[in-house]
């Protein structure tokens, strides 16, 4: 008698299995089971900036004062009409009427042309691009199913996943790769868990 085809697959399922538990539990992982945890390193870029080395500052610029000499003709006598007296050549006293032009003199003086000045000069800033170090994206680390590749996680290295993610191996639905990596011990719960 042969036994229904049904409980015979049922059987080689049961076996196959338990020869993957069996395979895993002895150090051999396969399958969606297997997890290998992968650090990123940070990548760090340059960016310019411009900075303000000297702010800019008003400074006032004296011009002193302009002074020039002047000539200037000033009166010292004036004239005008004068009697004089005198002896001709016999010892008589003659009189007359002189006309005594005025007498002026040339005097030199300084004058004032253009007074002290104060002129604002206006001393613009100085700025310098200096470039410095940023972080563009920082560490990662986390568990990513180990059939990924060598060396490298799904969109890096690697040919893809053998499974979506780790709570799709697992049959966990409505949870991330952070959040069952918490809960099975695997990471500290980091935002970058799971990647």
């Amino acid at each position: 008698m042969t036994a229904p085809v049904a409980p015979r697959l049922l059987l080689a399922a049961i076996a196959g299995a338990v020869i993957s538990v069996s395979s895993a539990q002895a150090g051999g992982c396969g399958g969606a089971e297997c997890y290998r945890h992968v650090n990123t390193p940070p990548v760090y870029g340059a960016v310019a900036e411009r900075v303000l080395v000297r702010p800019a500052e008003t400074v006032y610029r004296t011009l002193p004062p302009v002074y020039e000499t002047v000539s200037e003709r000033i009166l010292v006598a004036p004239g005008g009409r004068v009697w004089q007296t005198r002896r001709d050549a016999y010892g008589e006293l003659i009189g007359c009427w002189v006309d005594v032009p005025p007498q002026y003199s040339v005097r030199h003086r300084r004058v004032l042309v253009q007074p002290a000045q104060s002129i604002p000069e206006t001393i613009p800033a100085e700025y310098a691009s200096v470039r410095r170090r940023v972080l563009v994206q920082p560490a990662r680390s986390g568990w990513v199913p180990a059939g990924y590749g060598h060396g490298g996680y799904a969109g890096g290295y690697g040919s893809g996943p053998v499974v979506g993610s780790l709570p799709d191996a697992l049959g966990i639905t409505g949870a991330s790769s952070a959040d069952v990596g918490v809960g099975l011990g695997f990471s500290s719960g980091s935002i970058y868990d799971g990647y």
